[in-house]
């Protein structure tokens, strides 16, 4: 089974919010080249292509899309458990 690491997940939502690795880096104040390497390890665990790099825009490929509708489910869900916890 491949395990994705939450921070990987959270980068890749990010990006997809923000539209570039430059904001996505800002909004999560992380450095670009950290941004890249999260996408990076992401596209290698995963085996395929997360992101569509054209002119400028970032969008999710057809698997990155899908990854990042779970990572925003995955964000509802850790939310409300945190939230019953305390």
């Amino acid at each position: 089974m491949r395990e994705i690491s939450l921070d990987r997940l959270r980068t890749l939502v990010a990006i997809a919010d923000h539209g570039s690795f430059a904001e996505a880096a800002r909004a999560l104040h992380l450095a670009p080249p950290t941004v890249s390497l999260h996408i990076a390890e992401l596209e290698h665990r995963i085996g395929a292509p997360l992101l569509s790099r054209k002119r400028g825009q970032v969008r999710p490929s057809a698997i990155g899309e899908v990854l990042v509708e779970r990572g925003r489910r995955l964000r509802l869900v850790i939310g409300r458990a945190g939230r019953h916890a305390t």
